[in-house]
């Protein structure tokens, strides 16, 4: 029983963090998309999409759907909005992921899309 604890709080939980760039928000919500389809090492290119709004871009990665109603849960997401006018260009990234294990390549290539 204690080993399906663990690996329960091992999987279970959510991180979110936030980034900021010198690039256009354009720029990094695309390298964002394109890394993050390219993360297996198994060649299988990963279910990303890429949304644009009036305000931001939003990446994310659905992997489950609700059941019943099989809406998408987004497993993996980053919200990308362009700094207001009056500040330095450039944009912030907010990124969140549901779970803990094997989360390595997606941050880096968060990181290094700013």
């Amino acid at each position: 029983m204690a080993s399906l604890l663990i690996a329960a709080s091992m999987t279970a939980g959510c991180t979110t963090m936030t980034h900021t760039s010198q690039k256009p928000a354009a720029v990094v919500s695309d390298c964002i998309a394109s890394g993050w389809r390219n993360v297996p090492s198994s060649g299988v290119e990963v279910p990303v999409s890429l949304t644009k709004t009036d305000d931001y871009y939003f990446v994310d990665v659905v992997l489950v759907r609700d059941f019943p109603t099989f809406l998408p849960i987004h497993s993996i997401w980053a919200k990308v909005r362009p700094n207001p006018p009056e500040e330095v260009p450039g944009s912030s990234t907010e990124y969140r992921r549901d779970f803990q294990i094997t989360h390595e390549k997606i941050d880096r290539v968060v990181k290094e899309c700013q």
